[in-house]
């Protein structure tokens, strides 16, 4: 497709871009950033979201809202060409969020001069549990957590960093430290954490360039809010079939993980045999956007399937912002800290000692002692 665009771009007299070479230039501009973020979320609102869902088994208005809402973003940032960025380079940084617009992230982890920072709202991961778990309903995952927090409140000065990942604070954590904590506590011993590196980035974000723009028939689609877009039709199963095969490279990098990869390729492969089509926006020379209608992508076979359109957009823009900068007040997590919370806990809210009082007064700080005595997260 590279030479067919640059041929036909060198005999257009005009020396106008083709509607073919000016996609690829959009998608190799990406790969000039030094810096870049990614939001990945439905478009349409919740409107749309509940009329192609709202068949499927406990789909609700309010996970309609939620889902509208919902946006999961990732920021890359190096000292160069993200392109040209080696998975050893120390000036790599990355963030990963989940987050609702305009509140408190349900989970992010950073990457910043080596050191690594994590958030988790475990109130909200409880009742998502909850409600979407092997049993739904039945968990009592968010009152044990409700009542771990208020007695996250009595924990000892020592044990700040515990408090503060408890309550949804910034944390950090030494990548290192707790690799080998893995270790001794994996009977595997493999221990592993994958995290995003440059170059298993590009090898992910290579595979989908190549999956859409060596398959693709391109049209021009005028222009919308600034950006000139450009209609994709693709042949749904050749594209998922070769984005499979592009990921395969990573699957050595991925550790434990790489069981989902294998998952990825079996789900790609049940893709139908037919045309879908691809919206994309191109802004100055790069790409701005992705949109598409994941209901092409259904067979009918599955009865939770979308029964309307349900598409999801990809944004792109150019830098991190504070998303690629240290957080403040984080505090240091070690792994010796979880490790005196629990004893903590075990020692019914003293220090290395037995006893039945005090805010952790079971040897299981998640236990109500006036309810069953099951899991309380059985299910999530």
């Amino acid at each position: 497709m590279a030479l067919v665009a640059a041929g036909s771009t060198a005999c257009d007299p005009s020396n106008k871009l083709s509607t073919a070479a000016k996609v690829k230039q959009a998608f190799d501009k990406l790969g000039e950033q030094k810096s870049l973020t990614t939001e990945i979320g439905f478009d349409g609102g919740a409107e749309k979201i509940f009329a192609a869902m709202k068949d499927a088994d406990d789909f609700t208005r309010q996970d309609a809202d939620m889902l509208a809402a919902m946006r999961l973003t990732y920021a890359f940032g190096a000292d160069k060409p993200l392109k040209d960025a080696k998975a050893d380079d120390k000036a790599f940084t990355y963030d990963v969020r989940l987050a609702r617009k305009d509140t408190k992230p349900v989970f992010e982890a950073r990457q910043v001069d080596g050191k690594s920072y994590i958030r988790l709202d475990l109130k909200a991961v409880a009742g998502f549990a909850e409600k979407h778990g092997k049993d739904k309903g039945k968990s009592r995952g968010p009152q044990a957590m409700e009542k771990l927090l208020k007695q996250a409140d009595e924990l000892p000065p020592s044990l700040a960093s515990v408090k503060n990942a408890l309550k949804g604070d910034w944390i950090s954590i030494d990548p290192k430290s707790f690799e080998e904590f893995a270790k001794s506590m994996d009977k595997s011993g493999s221990g592993k954490s994958p995290a995003p590196d440059p170059e298993t980035q590009k090898k992910a974000y290579e595979a989908l360039q190549h999956a859409l723009t060596d398959n693709a028939k391109v049209k021009d689609a005028g222009k919308k809010d600034g950006a000139d877009h450009v209609t994709a039709t693709l042949p749904a199963k050749k594209i998922a079939k070769d984005f499979a095969e592009g990921l395969k490279p990573l699957k050595d990098k991925l550790g434990d993980k790489a069981g989902k990869l294998d998952k990825l390729s079996r789900d790609l492969d049940k893709a139908p045999d037919k045309d879908v089509t691809v919206d994309l926006a191109i802004k100055d020379g790069m790409l701005a956007g992705m949109t598409f209608d994941i209901a092409q992508f259904d067979d009918g076979k599955d009865k939770d399937g979308p029964k309307g359109p349900l598409p999801v957009s990809i944004g792109f823009k150019k830098g991190g912002g504070d998303n690629l900068k240290v957080p403040s007040g984080a505090q240091e997590l070690k792994p010796q800290d979880l490790m005196g919370a629990a004893m903590f806990a075990m020692g019914g809210g003293r220090a290395g000692g037995a006893g039945a009082d005090g805010p952790f007064k079971s040897a299981d700080p998640f236990k109500d002692d006036s309810a069953s005595t099951d899991d309380p997260f059985k299910g999530i």
